[in-house]
């Protein structure tokens, strides 16, 4: 592989502060050892004493959280359904959250993020336009796969992605560096419409038809940095090895299911 092999740019940036609720987009931000900084590291917890993911509640979908400082990803803010405003402490919050659950909830922070897979997940630009055959005369909202780091490649196929694992890509001149573990195994979170929470089957659909039923790929990272919408993206040779946390193991011999 040559030293620097052009991949394509960063076009979209993403974090989901509280674990399958609506993210924000980004123009900028810190990616650590646990991924995007403040990416998935609240969650509402169930009377089992688990993370309750929208593949079981898609009711989660429809409640959208961002930090009011985005840069130190501090100040939790969520919008519910009808445009109320809460912060993470108020009681009513958890309330609010159980009457849409039909069950009991807690809300719960965490030290280190919550990611069912590896810290930090990668579509293609190829790819979203390639899945609106799915969806004829309607565009794919990339909120369906819930990626952190949306990439324009250049002049690539769809699914050219399918060909990363094994491989680092370098984000701009000092950014971060991901090594790309493996691909993404979607699941039925991907049906679901995130403004209307309407379901439409066709997406999953073409996923089992044409992916086998894979879309995009999941990174660990090596090297933090700052990562920037716009930033070239670059294919490079492996760093040495780093010892992944609890949080980031993954078996790269199998898809991972997404991170909801």
């Amino acid at each position: 592989m040559p030293a620097r092999e052009p991949v394509g740019i960063v076009s979209d940036l993403w974090r989901y502060p509280v674990k399958s609720f609506g993210g924000e987009r980004l123009r900028a931000a810190f990616v650590g050892p646990f991924g995007v900084l403040g990416d998935r590291r609240h969650a509402v917890m169930g009377e089992d004493g688990h993370a309750i993911s929208a593949r079981r509640k898609h009711a989660m979908l429809a409640f959208k959280a961002r930090y009011s400082a985005s840069e130190s990803a501090e100040g939790i803010e969520v919008v519910a359904p009808g445009d109320r405003f809460f912060t993470w402490d108020d009681p009513s919050l958890a309330e609010r959250l159980s009457r849409a659950l039909d069950q009991g909830v807690t809300l719960a922070r965490s030290a280190a993020a919550l990611h069912d897979a590896a810290p930090v997940h990668i579509v293609t630009t190829a790819s979203l336009a390639a899945a609106a055959a799915w969806t004829p005369g309607e565009d794919i909202d990339v909120r369906r796969f819930r990626p952190n780091v949306v990439i324009e490649p250049d002049g690539r196929e769809p699914d050219d992605e399918g060909s990363w694992p094994g491989r680092t890509l370098a984000v701009g001149d000092a950014g971060p560096r991901l090594a790309i573990v493996s691909p993404t195994e979607r699941c039925a979170v991907t049906t679901i419409e995130p403004d209307t929470l309407e379901r439409d089957d066709r997406v999953l659909a073409g996923l089992a038809r044409d992916r086998e039923n894979l879309f995009g790929v999941y990174a660990r990272v090596v090297r933090p940095g700052w990562i920037r919408v716009g930033d070239a993206v670059h294919a490079v040779p492996a760093e040495g090895s780093q010892a992944p946390t609890s949080a980031e193991v993954v078996d790269a011999d199998r898809p991972n299911r997404a991170n909801w």
